[in-house]
């Protein structure tokens, strides 16, 4: 095992049952296994999945725990079996505590264990601030696209989609990945948001935005793909609350016609039928690191160096740094909680 001088503390926001606060502990620095790396994280993002796991214990089944996803920082050991990455190297990566309930394996402490199949390197000219806005949503996205849709793999150039593609609630970290990685396959991107973001999600490569509260925006997306040429025969609906599954189900049905398939990230509503015709979906984001390992190994490790290198893919959405330490991290949590729109809360930690 190679590794750097690992003599700094170990801070932690531990969270010791479900529904108690967060415990900032000093904790022994992890040691990776054969093909796992430790990362000194600089950065750490917040994503709303961690206060739902800490108000209602699902997921994880042991405590004491540590949450947190995506966490960014510098590599400072790896195991025996790991070949793409070495003690230095700038890294992201999607922490495994969600799927695998191990406390070494949570973004929200200095020192957190990543595997090295959804480790990525960022550019020098990345701040680490950036670089943790990816993984966990662009894992939900790239299960998404490649994995629920079926959607090949780029190869060279790609070719224009026979199909537009519906982004609902684009604006949220996983909206804004899911909108650039649909543009980078080559889809019409129709998306919806509050109207203080469209500018800046056509930025990001979305071919039109509309304003989800307009009583008509199921009839105004499907005119727009009619007048386009690109009816939308698939969809992905990133917020998962209220109308918004049935509203993008509508879509695909008015745009589309039957034989479209619906992502969603939560499940579908009970209380609504099923829409006839429309296949739905269901997005994991630990589906990367566990059936989909090795989809997960080309994302992670070759898919998004490149992107960023090339700047297919950026920093999205905008970035708060919402407090310092690992002490900040449940007055985060809370603010997350309490509600968000259109940018990502991060926590920085200073220097050893």
């Amino acid at each position: 095992m190679a590794n750097q001088n690992q003599n700094g503390q170990n801070l932690a926001a531990v969270l010791e049952a479900p529904a108690s606060r967060l415990k900032t502990v000093s904790r022994p620095i992890p040691s990776p296994g054969s093909d796992e790396l430790v990362v000194r994280n600089y950065a750490i993002a917040a994503n709303p999945v961690d206060w739902k796991i800490q108000d209602y214990g699902f997921a994880i089944n042991k405590f004491p725990t540590v949450l947190g996803s995506d966490g960014c920082g510098v590599v400072t050991a790896v195991g025996s079996s790991v070949t793409k990455f070495k003690v230095g190297d700038r890294v992201t990566g999607f922490a495994g505590v969600i799927y695998n309930s191990d406390i070494n394996h949570g973004a929200w402490q200095t020192y957190t264990i990543l595997r090295e199949i959804a480790t990525m390197k960022i550019p020098d000219s990345m701040s680490y601030e950036e670089g943790c806005v990816f993984p966990m949503a662009m894992a939900t996205s790239a299960v998404a696209l490649f994995a629920n849709l079926g959607i090949p793999r780029p190869t060279g150039n790609v070719a224009p989609q026979e199909s537009g593609f519906l982004v609902w609630g684009a604006s949220s970290s996983v909206g804004s990945s899911a909108v650039q990685l649909a543009r980078n396959l080559g889809f019409k991107v129709f998306a919806t948001a509050s109207p203080a973001h469209h500018q800046y999600l056509r930025s990001l490569g979305a071919f039109e935005v509309f304003d989800y509260r307009d009583p008509a925006v199921v009839d105004k997306i499907a005119a727009s793909a009619k007048s386009s040429g690109t009816p939308i025969k698939f969809g992905f609906d990133t917020v998962g609350e209220g109308a918004a599954a049935k509203q993008s189900a509508d879509v695909l049905s008015t745009s589309g016609g039957a034989g479209g398939k619906l992502v969603l990230v939560l499940e579908w509503s009970e209380s609504d039928p099923q829409p006839e015709g429309i296949e739905i979906l269901k997005t994991m984001a630990f589906r990367l690191a566990t059936d989909q390992a090795e989809l997960g190994a080309w994302f992670f490790n070759e898919y998004l160096p490149n992107a960023l290198a090339n700047g297919s893919i950026v920093p999205a959405p905008r970035i708060e740094v919402a407090g310092k330490g690992i002490e900040a991290a449940q007055d985060v949590l809370d603010r997350l909680k309490a509600g968000v729109s259109g940018k990502k809360l991060v926590v920085t930690l200073a220097d050893a």
